[in-house]
Order: C-alpha cells, then sequence, then structure tokens
C-alpha cells in the first residue's frame, strides 16, 4: 500500500502545509491514476496546527471525492527533521482536537471508510476512538512518558516516538481499570 499525505480540502491548504504550489492537484491526480492502475492508497493526514482546522471538511471530501482508497491514517505529529524546526508554528496538543478528530472519524466510519489513528495515547482518545487507535510506533521508537506509569492501558496505546520528549500533551495520564 502506497502513503500518500493530503493535509486539507483546500489546495491553498495543503499546499501551505507541503511549501509547494500546485501539490494539492498533483496529489489527487497521482491518487485517481494509482487506483486507476489497482495500487492500494493510504490517505495519511499528519495532525498539526494547520491540518487540524479542515480535519472535518477534509473527512468529507475524502467521502465525496476518493471513497475508493484503501485506508485513512490519521497521524499524531513525530517531531523530528522539520516538525522539530517548526515545533511553535506547528504544533497542537492532541487533547485540543478531539471533537474534531471524533467527528472525521465518524464521517469516514460511517461511510465505510478504513480509518486508523496512529501515533496517538489511549489516554488523550475519547473512548469511543480506542477501536481505531493502532500500535504504529516501531518498538525502537516506542517509549512511554513518566506520566505512564502504573497505566493499565499501555498494552493497547500508541506510546510515544522518543523524540516526544521535547513536547507532548499536557492530558497524559495514567489509565486505571477497576478491579
Amino acid at each position: 500500500m502506497l502513503g500518500i499525505p493530503v493535509y486539507a480540502d483546500l489546495a491553498h491548504v495543503h499546499d501551505y502545509v507541503v511549501q509547494a504550489d500546485g501539490a494539492f492537484d498533483e496529489t489527487i491526480r497521482g491518487i485517481l491514476a494509482l487506483k486507476a492502475q489497482g495500487v492500494r492508497v493510504e490517505v495519511r493526514v499528519v495532525l498539526q496546527e494547520q491540518t487540524v482546522p479542515r480535519l472535518v471538511p477534509l473527512a468529507r471530501f475524502l467521502v465525496r471525492n476518493l471513497l475508493f482508497v484503501d485506508h485513512i491514517a490519521l497521524m499524531g505529529l513525530e517531531l523530528t527533521g522539520f516538525a522539530r524546526a517548526n515545533l511553535e508554528r506547528i504544533w497542537i496538543d492532541p487533547v485540543d482536537y478531539q471533537a474534531e478528530l471524533s467527528e472525521a472519524v465518524g464521517i469516514l466510519d460511517r461511510a465505510g471508510m478504513k480509518v486508523s489513528i496512529y501515533n496517538s495515547q489511549h489516554c488523550i482518545l475519547k473512548p469511543s476512538l480506542h477501536r481505531f487507535s493502532r500500535r504504529s510506533i516501531s518498538d525502537w521508537k516506542q517509549e512511554y512518558m513518566p506520566e505512564c506509569e502504573g497505566c493499565d492501558a499501555q498494552a493497547e496505546c500508541g506510546g510515544f516516538f522518543a523524540s516526544a520528549k521535547f513536547r507532548y500533551s499536557r492530558g497524559i495520564s495514567p489509565i486505571l481499570k477497576i478491579a
């Protein structure tokens, strides 16, 4: 499966995020061409300050225009490279976009699209989103923060990239199962 980033339903927003004029149109044409050749396609959306405001409209766009893609991956930030260098411009605390994430996942799921949440922690996700959350971080890159100590949900949790030590959600707290 080929993972292709689509960051917004509006060309100028997508183009701004990738810093390339015309990228949105080229990306959509590329997805259409790949699917016409029978290639499996995953649309990847990195959740950050510029993409979250368009997340729900993007979900509607995908349902209307790209219903035939094989998978949608909604991905938390990995704080490396350009992301780390531009952290102050792109950071949004995941607890602050749970409403948008929940609505977007609902739109995609109700339309029958396969959707997953990557690079996110169970304790900040609404319980209704847990079934979409995946342990997608490679074991050698996955870590847990001190706030995770004693958490009963680590086996299901996506954990953190090692690079997350620079910044992570204020909502991190252990999930304790009642015996």
